[in-house]
């Protein structure tokens, strides 16, 4: 009933999906938290300078800030599905998937740089996607890049996802050396421009060791409970049975089709795996959700048993609201 009903792109649809996304943040405006944004981490200076005073004290603008933002990546998630048509009716399912993804734990839902690091992320994935098929690559790759790089002004480690930038290129055909290049420079130039700043008010030296000390940084652990751990687990069930069922189909799919969800499997991949690593932890959630969000509804779109598809779709949603009030 649920899946059904949403899933389809009336304007009434349109318009509720982002009503049921502020729903699933609104404990973020009500709750009693003592921090507002970000991480026990240092902090990158773009995000000191302009969002900490602007938001570390009053809970109202960050958590509004916070659900703009995360609506806003979800649509540009969406926004990829339905130009390049990976599901069969256009729907903003993806979008809401999304949401719900990420709005279990508050220190997830917080507003933090990981946040701004995502949208610019989809919004490089998408330039990527637009220029598929064009003789001329190179500057699409550099665009891509420079997104990236802006995104890693407020993450710095998100200079760690080039590789995904490359397999993406990869994948599309649009790999070759010219584009390597084209997306290093890319990269690399919102950090020239940063450095050049700090260096007319002799602070070059200041700068360069808050990216190492970001860089290594560990952000800390979440500490679970049996409630969290179960629920991770559910949800990591979700996302192995929607990739192993989306990599099982491939062949029945569009070539393009095939391209494109491949990259969104290469990102939930890639993303588990620096998760793994000790440099990083929970607040790479935003980005797994980027490409499980689209996995998952491909695989709600296959089921063909409609009472089971719509029993997995409301465990989801349960499961996710559930954990709100256990962990709140």
């Amino acid at each position: 009933m649920f899946f059904k009903l949403l899933h389809n792109n009336s304007l009434p649809v349109i318009f509720l999906t982002p009503v049921l996304a502020a729903l699933l943040w609104i404990r973020m405006f009500c709750a009693d938290i003592v921090h507002f944004t970000g991480f026990d981490t240092p902090a990158m200076p773009l995000w000191d300078y302009f969002m900490v005073p602007a938001f570390a004290g009053s809970q109202f603008p960050a958590a509004l800030t916070s659900l703009l933002i995360v609506i806003t990546t979800g649509i540009t998630v969406n926004r990829i599905v339905s130009r390049h048509a990976l599901l069969e009716k256009q729907s903003m399912m993806p979008l809401l998937i999304f949401v719900l993804l990420n709005a279990a734990f508050i220190p997830v839902q917080r507003l933090n740089p990981v946040w701004l690091f995502t949208f610019f992320f989809t919004l490089a994935a998408e330039r990527l996607f637009a220029c598929k098929g064009q003789k001329i690559s190179t500057p699409c790759c550099f665009d891509a890049a420079m997104l990236t790089g802006i995104g890693a002004l407020f993450y710095v480690k998100g200079i760690f996802f080039l590789p995904m930038l490359l397999i993406i290129m990869g994948i599309l055909r649009m790999a070759s050396f010219k584009g390597v290049v084209a997306s290093v420079l890319g990269l690399a130039f919102p950090f020239i421009i940063s450095f050049t700043w700090f260096f007319l008010f002799d602070n070059e030296l200041w700068f360069i060791s808050q990216i190492n000390e970001n860089i290594i940084a560990n952000t800390g652990q979440y500490n679970h409970t049996i409630y969290s751990q179960s629920y991770i687990a559910l949800i990591i069930t979700f996302i192995v049975l929607s990739a192993i069922t989306a990599i099982r189909d491939l062949n029945l799919q569009k070539i393009a089709v095939r391209r494109y969800l491949r990259i969104f499997i290469w990102l939930i991949l890639y993303t588990g795996a620096l998760t793994l690593t000790p440099f990083f932890s929970m607040e790479m959630s935003p980005l797994i959700a980027t490409g499980s969000a689209v996995i998952i509804a491909f695989r709600f779109e296959k089921i063909k048993n409609n009472r089971f598809r719509e029993l997995l779709f409301l465990i989801l949603i349960l499961s996710t609201i559930a954990i709100q009030i256990i962990e709140n």
